[in-house]
């Protein structure tokens, strides 16, 4: 598959899926703040975002990935208030083998009201018709709500990796979940 950028802008039902802008670090910042610990139990970049100049930096990188075709990473948009929810994004591109990950996080209050699910279908579909293959989800198994996302939208849990990844409290395992445009409904 030949290299190409996403829209900037993918709509479902209830959100709107929005590349990140600059005018957003602060409000972005504060989420982070907000849910710092809970965020940081599952999420290794947690401990870098010290300040808005970090995420200020932050949203310029995934600028840059994506202008290398590197990474899609959007905001999370409720269409109802404009409400900022959280964040998902396609990364890991293997544009030579037509897939990607998918990666996502959202503030705490948030949760449980099929948000996250909205936007991983939203993407998803995006992502099948500008020709990806197979998209991925990988989480910590300890991440149940996180892990119920890809189940909920008909992902097959395909492995479970033992202690594969080092973080500052030390290994965990991680889940990881596909699927591929034969199976996307």
């Amino acid at each position: 598959m030949e290299k190409k950028h996403l829209p900037t802008q993918i709509e479902s039902e209830r959100l709107w899926l929005k590349k990140h802008e600059l005018a957003q670090a602060q409000t972005q910042f504060q989420y982070i703040c907000q849910d710092r610990e809970r965020l940081a139990a599952f999420l290794p970049w947690v401990p870098y975002i010290k300040t808005v100049e970090d995420e200020h930096k932050f949203i310029l990188q995934t600028h840059a990935w994506w202008a290398e075709y590197k990474h899609f990473d959007y905001g999370v948009f409720r269409k109802e208030d404009g409400e900022y929810l959280g964040n998902i994004g396609a990364h890991h591109l293997e544009w030579n083998n037509d897939c990607c990950e998918l990666g996502y996080w959202i503030l705490g209050k948030h949760e449980g009201k099929g948000y996250i699910t909205e936007a991983v279908k939203a993407l998803e579909k995006t992502l099948f018709s500008e020709g990806f293959h197979r998209i991925e989800i990988r989480c910590d198994p300890l991440n149940a709500r996180s892990a119920g996302v890809p189940k909920r939208c008909g992902y097959t849990l395909e492995g479970h990796l033992k202690e594969n990844t080092l973080q500052e409290s030390g290994y965990r395992d991680t889940l990881i979940f596909g699927k591929t445009h034969k199976y996307y409904t």
